[in-house]
């Protein structure tokens, strides 16, 4: 019984520690397993302190943000794109893609689900989506009644 409970928990992998912990925690950045004192990077001596930044570096020279590879620090980036005449890795912003914009000239508003005219087909917003309000170019003789 007594060596079931000691197969479930896991040992702290910092040297000089090895507390047997039943809530282990893993760090995300080194896959190291640690018991609650030496959960943080600063307490365990991270040996990837950067693998997990999230933060984008920007060049000092030009101010443009810069990629980031995994595997590599952000001091590394940014040296290879200064070494690069700061023309590789630069990252470029997304672009949205704006789908269903009303299209009623003056107006700019974007509908989650669109609003199509079964005359003129075009799409709108929930203000213009009726014939009358966004100036419809089907004429009324067009349309048939059944």
């Amino acid at each position: 019984m007594a060596e079931d409970l000691m197969s479930l928990g896991t040992h702290c992998t910092h040297p000089g520690c090895r507390q047997l912990d039943f809530l282990p925690f893993k760090c995300v950045k080194c896959d190291g397993i640690y018991c609650v004192k030496h959960r943080e990077e600063r307490t365990h001596n991270c040996t990837n302190p950067d693998l997990g930044n999230t933060q984008i570096p920007t060049c000092p020279l030009c101010n443009q943000m810069i990629k980031r590879a995994q595997n590599q620090s952000a001091n590394d980036q940014v040296e290879a794109h200064i070494l690069s005449g700061c023309k590789d890795l630069i990252l470029t912003k997304p672009t949205k893609k704006h789908s269903n914009r009303c299209a009623y000239k003056s107006c700019r508003n974007y509908e989650l689900i669109p609003f199509t005219c079964p005359h003129c087909h075009k799409n709108f917003c929930i203000r213009h989506r009726l014939e009358n309000t966004h100036g419809c170019s089907v004429s009324p003789t067009m349309i048939s009644v059944h």
